[in-house]
């Protein structure tokens, strides 16, 4: 009895391992399922459409898509493996060449999480129709020649976290809206042609580890609580029309690594913040400005904690330039055209270990036959200084390919491998 049933036992369990294996074996056999739904490659088909073929067809990744195959395959298209649905579309230099209508199929891909068309000709507006885009994490249009007003329903993507308009023509101000992305980390809408003031609504954006707004037409002071924005790193603000002060808050971001202010209207006092901890700034611009005021450096000492100030007047001549010795990071500073009669001694330098670019122009500059500069220095620009003897330190400068040493009364020949002989 007991027999008869083993045997029944090990009859069906091979029974049961047969019917696996086949089971598999048909599985494995039989073709893929697509992954992409119906209505996202429809919308993709659509977008494809509104470009017609140019000449550079071949650059183009949507030429590479096929109506019946699967769109999550596709060249520049990534999908959600659980929904199916289009989560990024990346066509980065593609070569479309046509404007963003407002019904587009783009904006019928309601789950993309990054968006990228940077470097392809979109001319046109950017309709207010990329705001019901609202998972986006990423948007990237960069070089596109966008232009017209940046759309107030941007300020509804409350999940972005990086923000890439440069290289356009947006005209008008930044919009308010933007201050209600609190997950932005990186905003970058650089040579465009904005203007407007500095708002105090980015203030809002704690996240930010990059702002980039050079080349634009932007005016105004900048707001003087800039150190709520904790987590910056770089900051870019360079050729526009600021003026007014430079916040000393700016100065008190302990993360903060690159400011870079230059050929702006500063024209009043600059405070360059309380050092209580060491300075993480290795990039420091401040040429072209109208720096003509009282400026204070604020260093808060380590045994008595008091902060005092050290003055610069520009109209006194009593520049300290040593006060930048507290910038113990920096590997580039630009402090030319100061609008100062005061001079700049060479040997503050001397101190600086890892400088890799230094611009004094425009300002009177000396230094003595001994110096010698330990820091890399890779460019150096002594235009317009009022030197008179070729820089004898240039010849221990092994790293140097960039040198500007025009303008000045330089006299004497020129001796291989010695610099200037004077005659």
């Amino acid at each position: 009895m007991h027999s008869c049933c083993a045997r029944k036992i090990i009859v069906w369990s091979l029974c049961l391992i047969f019917y696996l294996s086949h089971s598999i074996l048909v599985c494995g056999s039989s073709p893929p399922k697509h992954l992409c739904r119906q209505d996202q490659r429809d919308a993709l088909w659509e977008f494809k459409s509104e470009f017609p073929l140019s000449g550079m067809a071949a650059d183009e990744k949507t030429q590479t898509w096929r109506n019946n195959s699967d769109c999550c395959s596709w060249d520049g298209i990534t999908c959600d493996p659980k929904t199916g649905n289009v989560a990024e579309l990346n066509l980065w230099g593609s070569s479309l060449n046509g404007s963003l209508r407002s019904s587009s199929g783009l904006f019928k891909l309601q789950y993309l999480h990054s968006l990228n068309l940077g470097s392809n000709n979109l001319a046109g507006i950017l309709p207010d129709f990329i705001g019901d885009l609202k998972y986006l994490r990423v948007l990237r249009l960069s070089g596109c020649n966008l232009f017209g007003k940046l759309p107030s329903s941007l300020g509804n993507l409350s999940d972005l976290t990086v923000l890439e308009l440069d290289g356009n023509g947006f005209t008008g101000e930044l919009p308010v809206s933007l201050g209600n992305l609190k997950q932005l980390t990186k905003l970058l809408v650089a040579s465009s042609k904005l203007s407007g003031n500095f708002h105090h609504a980015l203030l809002n954006l704690t996240e930010l580890t990059a702002i980039n707004l050079v080349s634009n037409q932007l005016e105004g002071t900048l707001p003087s609580n800039m150190s709520s924005l904790s987590k910056l790193e770089y900051f870019d603000i360079g050729s526009n029309l600021f003026s007014g002060f430079v916040p000393s808050s700016l100065f008190m971001i302990p993360s903060l690594i690159h400011l870079k202010l230059e050929r702006n209207h500063f024209n009043s006092l600059l405070e360059i913040g309380n050092f209580s901890s060491p300075s993480k700034l290795q990039t420091l611009s401040l040429g072209g400005n109208r720096l003509s005021g009282p400026i204070r450096i604020y260093i808060k000492t380590s045994r008595s904690l008091v902060s005092r100030p050290l003055f610069w007047d520009t109209l006194r001549d009593e520049v300290d330039f040593s006060t930048f010795l507290h910038l113990k990071s920096l590997t580039f500073l630009d402090i030319s055209t100061l609008n100062t009669r005061s001079i700049v001694d060479m040997s503050l330098f001397s101190h600086f270990e890892s400088l890799s670019l230094l611009s004094l122009s425009r300002n009177t500059v000396k230094f003595s036959s001994t110096l010698h500069l330990v820091s890399p220095i890779g460019s150096l620009a002594l235009a317009s200084c009022n030197i008179s003897e070729f820089p004898k330190f240039l010849r221990t400068q092994t790293s140097l390919f960039n040198l500007d040493i025009s303008q000045n009364q330089i006299k004497g020949k020129y001796q291989r491998g010695y610099g200037v002989s004077q005659d």
